[in-house]
């Protein structure tokens, strides 16, 4: 796993929001021990330091308590089901941040797909949402675009693509002052997907260029599945990589269960107590996209090669991932397990460790400080632009996870 700061800044797209919950009787927070197993890291208590940061877990996280927090719950949820650019086309790895994690509302699919698409859903009962996007970083450019829109109904669904087809005879992107025209195309297997193509000119990633543009839209069940797909000029590429992502997101949304409307105000924002006991973001930080994910639902929003990750969430058996935009929390079941994802993270830049934890690692790159460690069963990374900061943060959460 090669280490990436991850950048300070999330898109309106996906959603900075301070997050308050509601309060219930759900799981408290406290560290959880595999059966049988030992302390394997070699920490010295007596040496930790975790300056003013917690050392305990917070309160229960409780239940969403609204329809607005209970959404970017199940989009949360939603992430387990939507397929990844990666699973796609193994040469899209190079992450592209604010167009992965839960879809806030409409306001953000017009920055996603380009206005007017997301006002298109209005009056169409959107619950939730969540979205990945890679680009290629080899050969000429390719990018996909990836989301699940999660609608009341089958109806709902079918309207909103309806209205969506009819609003996209030309799109404007965000910072653009003027729409681009649109043009219609088919994608291959799939005659019911509408579909656009428009072209553009892109300054990023350099060098730039000329870029042709597919956006799909698909109604399933009571699923909106859309998928955008870039490449330089070669609209077959577009279609291919869309074809193929229709050919495993379908099966892969049909296994999700999807919260009754009436329920989503009472979805938990932390079941097992994981995100209770990871150290909270700074408040300039949060992000809806916060909150306990499956080993694939976690990958979406890594920033490291999602390939190479996923195989090794499955050789250590990671079983959830509390995310936040400064912690990553892995829960694996055992402690060797854990410390083989450790093992596997590095950077090119280490730089001095932490004292009390000799088996800690720390990094620098451009924006900050990186640092990773185990507890028990958990392994965890975190950043911080100030290195004394980020190893109190990392005492601090090694504390927490273990309850010493």
């Amino acid at each position: 796993m090669t280490g990436r700061v991850r950048s300070w800044l999330c898109a309106a797209a996906v959603g900075v929001a301070a997050l308050t919950v509601a309060c219930s009787t759900t799981i408290a927070g406290s560290a959880v021990k595999a059966p049988g197993e030992a302390s394997s890291d070699g920490v010295n208590l007596g040496l930790l330091d975790a300056g003013n940061f917690p050392t305990t877990p917070r309160p229960p996280l409780g239940v969403a308590g609204d329809a607005l927090r209970g959404g970017w719950a199940e989009g949360r949820r939603l992430a387990s089901a939507l397929v990844g650019p990666w699973e796609v086309d193994p040469d899209l790895v190079d992450f592209a941040q604010l167009q992965s994690g839960v879809v806030k509302d409409t306001d953000a699919v017009n920055s996603l797909l380009g206005a007017p698409l997301g006002e298109a859903l209005n009056g169409h009962n959107l619950l939730a949402g969540f979205c990945s996007a890679r680009h290629a970083d080899k050969g000429p450019y390719k990018d996909l675009f990836t989301m699940v829109l999660e609608m009341a109904s089958p109806a709902d669904a079918s309207a909103a693509v309806a209205d969506m087809t009819a609003k996209g005879t030309s799109l404007t992107m965000p910072f653009d002052a003027k729409p681009v025209p649109t043009q219609p195309f088919s994608i291959p297997r799939y005659p019911a997907t509408t579909a656009v193509s428009y072209r553009w000119t892109a300054s990023y990633p350099e060098p730039g260029g000329p870029r042709l543009t597919v956006t799909a839209l698909s109604a399933h069940g009571q699923y909106v599945l859309a998928q955008a797909a870039t490449s330089v000029d070669n609209p077959d590429i577009a279609a291919q990589l869309i074809a193929t992502a229709l050919d495993l997101q379908q099966p892969l949304v049909d296994k999700f269960k999807p919260t009754p409307p009436n329920q989503v105000a009472a979805l938990p924002l932390d079941p097992d107590g994981l995100l209770a006991r990871t150290v909270a973001p700074r408040s300039e930080n949060e992000s809806v996209s916060d909150g306990v994910y499956d080993a694939h639902g976690a990958l979406h929003l890594a920033p490291d090669d999602p390939v190479h990750l996923a195989a090794m969430f499955k050789s250590a058996g990671v079983q959830q991932v509390a995310w936040v935009l400064e912690t990553r929390v892995y829960q694996t079941p055992d402690a060797s397990a854990a410390a083989r994802l450790v093992a596997d993270m590095t950077g090119p830049h280490q730089v001095g460790g932490i004292s009390g934890m000799p088996k800690a690692k720390c990094f620098n790159e451009t924006l900050a400080y990186w640092c990773v460690a185990s507890a028990e069963r958990y392994a965890y990374q975190m950043q911080n632009e100030q290195e004394h900061a980020l190893h109190q943060m990392m005492a601090a959460e090694y504390r927490m996870l273990t309850g010493k």
